[in-house]
């Protein structure tokens, strides 16, 4: 038989064991300390006893010293009225005693005196001069001590002779202990006053932080046993109790979160049967229906349950059942299959699984069968195959991206048109097939709409792989799912090259001259607007021409509108030949021709091409056998600084022109107010160039180029200066454009480079060289080569002394030219610089191809290289593309001493400016 065992209430049982304690612990620290607390008590006394005796040892012998035996006698009543000494002597040798604290004994000897202790011990302290002490038990208890005493005595010549005393003490050490007992027993009473509090104080600490929280946890402990999940521990802290009581919260949540889980599991459960679109029906191994959902009951009826499968379906299809049910039990293994049944009169395919459930022992004691209605989904998979069928053998092009935009499929159609392989395609974006023929804005538009509207359509050009663009007719739709949220897109096209083609020539026939074959009005205006939002795009300038014929009336009404027509024919095919393929010509009627011309480089350039038209029309015409003669007025206005829009170009253009008829046959003018000064001051120019080398007003000057390595001069560059008679000095950014355009040129380049080698060859040693500058109109003529080998021939320079500079136009205007030009140079050992680099535009391919030595960073760059980090930027890259090319570098404009530190910090060879010198006449370099 079990005893039960009592049950104590730690509220009580914890203050009593406290007050337990607290007795026995003072009850036993009383009686385990007395005995450690006596033997202190004799330690202690020991201790006194000798300090006692050294003390007075020291006093007497100094008071003996000096015969004060009444000083003696007074130390001894002091010290012998303690309480706790008994006896106090001082003994001579003979142990006569001298002086006592009792009067009584001075004079008498020691054995006379009432003291019990060994008698031998003073005369071994005599003997030895050594402290003795000795402990007296028995009847009383006792503690003695002797020390020596040094005595001065005289004989009978008056010498002094030292004997040995005693000083003898003797302690009454129950005196002291009982006075010690005292003392203690007063701690002990106060000590246990003080345990007593503080058992008391634990009492009533242990009921409000430790009774009364347990009797929370021991309330909550009854809730929950009753099934009050909901109870919450109202207690804190961080003790063991609040570690309890959260701990049994947290226990209490997660009862709550399992509970609340399982009741949503169950509804879920319940949810999920009740409206999952299959059957879930239970079958117990009798083969009869214990349990279905709704879908279930929805086939065959509530009264369903309790039946078996021969009560619903007809044979064969019962029996085929059954015979999976059987399986399922033989096997105790799930089961799958597709089967057929009809249901409401419609026969339907059916997925099934089935699978069997156990009880506690393991043992089968259900089948639980879940059966899917498949008949639409294989209605739906035939149609995927059809549809399948149709995307791949369909003549138009389909891509079809998922949600990201990539590409997941594509069709043979999509491999005929595009040139892409599916595979290389597959999981790319579709912008891949973008050519440059559409701006972003155009993309941007195009998906906008898809993605608001759900569908684009439109025509675009694509790219095929080896770049060449095709024109498609393509639709975009995106793919939705069942909530209508985009999952895909979809896009159809149809390459439409040859009715683009047919369209072209339709649009050609709307848009061109009938007669001329130029752009007609209608083409003008569109191409005009095209320049327009091109140019305020990309902050563009470009011109307008209008060309109105001289005299042209007289020849249609002389010689017939026929040769009116022929005499058109041959002006346009006069003014195609002084434009470039890039610029547009126009015929707007009658007379009336336009020139659109981009980029536009200066009004001098603008002014060149009108001149050279008014040249080419003033020529005669051949009309059959007559030859006639007629001019042009041309009005020149540019975009934006003459007008805004086509209006304003046109009417700006016109009134240009009808000025330029004022001024007289065969003039041209720009819509300008202060035309007529300009023009005024380059006719200056121009005549004045023609006769400044006859005056000798052409001087040369020269800039040398420094080595920043060693700081030698590495060479010169030559430049032209003009001081007119008439016009005073002029720049030659005002006249060299001047002289380009009017082929005096040629002369200014001949006469310079030939005065150049007579002035500084003499001065020049074998590693210097004369950068000389060759204007690009020059430059696709034969005229300047033919000039270096004269200078070579004639004037003795040595190839390797002469630095062609060539400005980045004049190269990329006719590159194959180019390359055979310079070319010839590097045959005959000429060096070569491309002049103003980083102005232009160069490309990397162009600088591989030709022979070039040296590339001269513009000034424009070098001159805000402090301050502009674009500048910095745009030099480093040039350095770095020079160096990797090993093409030297020559720096331009350098002025500062930051400029060429930091030129020099990058690598650049050579540099030259106003920081190392100006340009000099010959003169200063001889000095």
């Amino acid at each position: 038989m079990i005893r039960r065992i009592p049950v104590f209430s730690l509220r009580r049982s914890i203050p009593l064991l406290i007050l337990g304690f607290a007795i026995l612990l003072m009850l036993g620290s009383h009686l385990l300390l007395k005995p450690f607390v006596t033997q202190l008590f004799y330690q202690a006394a020991e201790s006194n006893l000798i300090h006692t005796l050294n003390r007075l040892q020291g006093s007497f012998e100094y008071l003996l010293a000096r015969g004060d035996l009444e000083g003696i006698r007074r130390e001894v009543t002091s010290t012998g009225s303690h309480a706790e000494v008994k006896h106090l002597l001082v003994m001579d040798s003979s142990l006569h005693i001298l002086a006592s604290e009792n009067p009584n004994y001075t004079g008498q000897h020691l054995d006379q005196v009432p003291l019990h202790f060994d008698r031998r011990l003073p005369f071994k302290v005599m003997e030895v001069q050594q402290p003795e002490m000795q402990l007296r038990a028995g009847n009383e208890h006792s503690l003695y001590g002797l020390v020596p005493l040094q005595l001065l005595s005289s004989d009978g010549a008056g010498a002094q002779e030292v004997e040995v005393g005693i000083i003898l003490l003797e302690l009454d050490l129950d005196q002291s202990a009982q006075q010690g007992w005292y003392r203690l027993e007063a701690v002990f009473i106060w000590v246990s006053f003080a345990i007593g509090a503080l058992a008391v104080l634990l009492w009533i600490w242990s009921e409000w932080f430790i009774g009364r929280r347990l009797a929370l946890i021991t309330d909550a402990v009854d809730k929950i046993r009753q099934g009050e999940l909901e109870t919450q521990v109202a207690l804190k802290g961080r003790d063991e109790l609040g570690v309890i009581a959260a701990a049994l919260n947290h226990m209490l949540e997660s009862l709550r979160s399992s509970r609340d889980e399982l009741m949503r599991t169950h509804a879920q459960m319940d949810s999920i049967l009740r409206h999952i679109p299959s059957m879930v029906y239970i079958k117990n191994l009798q083969g009869v229906y214990t349990l279905g959902n709704k879908r279930f009951y929805s086939y065959f009826g509530e009264d369903s349950q309790g039946k078996q499968v021969f009560d619903l379906l007809d044979e064969p299809y019962a029996s085929e059942i059954q015979r999976y049910d059987e399986e399922v039990i033989r096997s105790r293994k799930p089961l799958q299959f597709e089967c057929s049944f009809p249901v409401d009169g419609k026969m339907n395919s059916w997925f099934m699984v089935k699978f069997p459930l156990f009880d506690d022992l393991g043992q089968p004691e259900a089948i639980c069968s879940v059966a899917t209605n498949v008949t639409e989904q294989e209605q739906n998979e035939y149609m995927l195959g059809v549809s399948r069928r149709i995307f791949e053998h369909a003549a138009e092009g389909v891509m079809i991206t998922d949600d990201a935009n990539r590409v997941i499929d594509v069709n043979a159609s999509f491999e005929r048109i595009s040139g892409y392989s599916r595979e290389s395609v597959l999981g790319q974006d579709p912008a891949l097939l973008k050519s440059d023929l559409h701006d972003s804005y155009f993309y941007q538009a195009m998906w906008n709409q898809v993605k608001s509207e759900g569908s684009w359509k439109g025509e675009l050009w694509n790219k095929r792989p080896d770049g060449t663009a095709y024109p498609v007719r393509l639709s975009i739709s995106s793919i939705r799912d069942r909530r209508d949220v985009p999952t895909g897109y979809f896009g159809i096209f149809q390459d439409v090259s040859e009715e683009y083609q047919a369209r072209t020539k339709l649009r050609k026939l709307a848009y061109r001259d009938s007669l001329t074959g130029l752009f007609n009005r209608l083409a003008f205006k569109e191409k005009v607007h095209e320049y327009l939002a091109r140019a305020r795009r990309y902050n563009e300038t470009f011109a307008l021409l209008f060309v109105d014929l001289d005299l042209f009336k007289e020849v249609n009404d002389s010689f017939g509108h026929d040769a009116g027509d022929a005499l058109l024919k041959q002006v346009a095919d006069r003014i195609l030949g002084q434009v470039r393929d890039s610029d547009i010509v126009s015929r707007l009627g009658g007379d009336e021709f336009t020139l659109l011309i981009s980029p536009v480089e200066n009004d001098i350039a603008l002014a060149s091409i009108a001149e050279n038209l008014i040249d080419t029309l003033s020529r005669p015409f051949q009309l059959d056998d007559v030859e006639v003669s007629i001019g042009c007025s041309v009005g020149v206005v540019s975009y934006p600084r003459d007008g805004e829009n086509l209006d304003q170009l046109m009417r700006h253009a016109d009134a240009a022109m009808y000025h330029a008829k004022a001024l007289g046959r065969g003039c041209y003018a720009f819509f300008d107010v202060d035309l007529d000064q300009r023009n005024h001051r380059l006719m200056q120019i121009k005549h004045g160039l023609r006769h400044a080398l006859s005056r000798n007003e052409m001087s040369l000057v020269y800039q040398p180029e420094i080595h920043l390595e060693t700081r030698e001069i590495f060479g010169y560059e030559v430049l032209m200066r003009w001081h007119s008679e008439e016009l005073g000095p002029i720049s030659p950014s005002e006249f060299i454009p001047v002289a380009e355009e009017s082929d005096i040129i040629a002369d200014l380049t001949s006469w310079m480079m030939l005065q150049a080698c007579r002035d500084l060859l003499p001065l020049l040693n074998d590693k210097m060289q004369i950068g000389v500058n060759i204007s690009p109109r020059q430059f696709g003529g034969d005229r300047w080569l033919t000039l270096i080998r004269q200078c070579i021939d004639q004037e003795g320079l040595r190839p390797s002394q002469l630095c062609v500079e060539i400005t980045e136009g004049a190269l990329i205007r006719d590159m194959e030219q180019a390359v055979v030009q310079l070319s010839e140079l590097r045959k005959l050992g000429i060096r070569v610089a491309i002049d103003d680099f980083g102005t232009g535009y160069s490309s990397l391919s162009y600088l591989k191809r030709l022979p070039i030595d040296f590339l001269k960073i513009d000034r424009t760059f070098v001159a805000d290289i402090e301050t502009d980090q674009d500048d910095q930027a745009i030099i480093c890259a040039i350095i770095n593309m020079a160096q990797s090319l090993g093409i030297g570098l020559i720096a331009e404009g350098v002025e500062t001493q930051e400029q060429l530190k930091f030129l020099k910090s990058q690598g650049c060879d050579i540099a030259q400016g106003y920081f190392f010198a100006r340009p000099m006449s010959v003169d200063q370099i001889k000095c």
